[in-house]
């Protein structure tokens, strides 16, 4: 009997088993492959820049991507009622809603050059110690705060879109309100475009300077308006 190796038959088939399986091989390596290499990395959070990742916001995901990390993480509180610093000459007393997401973006030298944020919060006021609540503040925004220097967090420019404040009368409409984008950089005022609403009366303004009709006192007044009817 011929020994199939040594024939040509033998050899041909023989060939073409082993040609069968390096092709099976290399389809589970392409299928295999690239999955595994898709897979993120562990990222050492101790080498990130800053190196504080925000505990109230803990614990962050942390994936390396191929521009670098990125780590999202979310918080959600709710806080009972406590006395609130607001002279309003009676006692004004708070609780608290809020619900954020955080992503934030590093490069490949790991330093943070970009933020982006969602945030729903709503504080209820009263001049009774445990409510019902008597006045709102609600804000429901996206914000990002871009790098001008990566990993320095003294350069981050605070851009906010969105319902950023809503003060309210429980029994009423809203006393101000303001709809927009404010922009805060590090080292100049606040700027604000979109439409403000103060005891209904609408104005819309273009890069005007925030402070233009938002002050601290002013705001304590709305509160305060806002919390005992006046």
């Amino acid at each position: 009997m011929t020994d199939p190796n040594e024939s040509g038959e033998g050899t041909s088939a023989m060939a073409h088993v082993r040609h069968a399986a390096l092709a099976a091989a290399l389809l589970v390596a392409a299928v295999v492959g690239p999955a595994n290499a898709e897979a993120p990395d562990e990222v050492d959070q101790t080498l990130l820049v800053p190196t504080t990742l925000d505990s109230s916001f803990a614990p962050f995901v942390c994936k390396a991507k191929q521009t670098g990390p990125v780590c999202t993480g979310e918080r959600h509180l709710v806080e009972g009622w406590a006395p609130v610093d607001f002279p309003c000459g009676v006692p004004v007393y708070g609780a608290r809603t809020e619900d954020r997401w955080q992503t934030r973006y590093y490069n490949a030298q790991y330093l943070n050059y970009d933020r982006w944020f969602r945030s729903h919060d709503v504080d209820y006021l009263s001049t009774e110690p445990s409510g019902p609540a008597t006045a709102t503040i609600s804000a429901n925004v996206r914000f990002r705060e871009p790098f001008a220097v990566p990993g320095d967090d003294s350069t981050i420019t605070v851009i906010t879109s969105g319902l950023l404040y809503d003060i309210r009368s429980s029994k009423g409409e809203a006393i101000f309100r303001a709809v927009g984008t404010l922009v805060e950089p590090p080292d100049a005022a606040p700027t604000f475009t979109g439409q403000v609403t103060i005891d209904g009366t609408t104005t819309t303004y273009v890069d005007a300077l925030f402070d233009t009709f938002f002050t601290d006192d002013a705001f304590v007044g709305w509160v305060c308006r806002a919390i005992t009817g006046g």
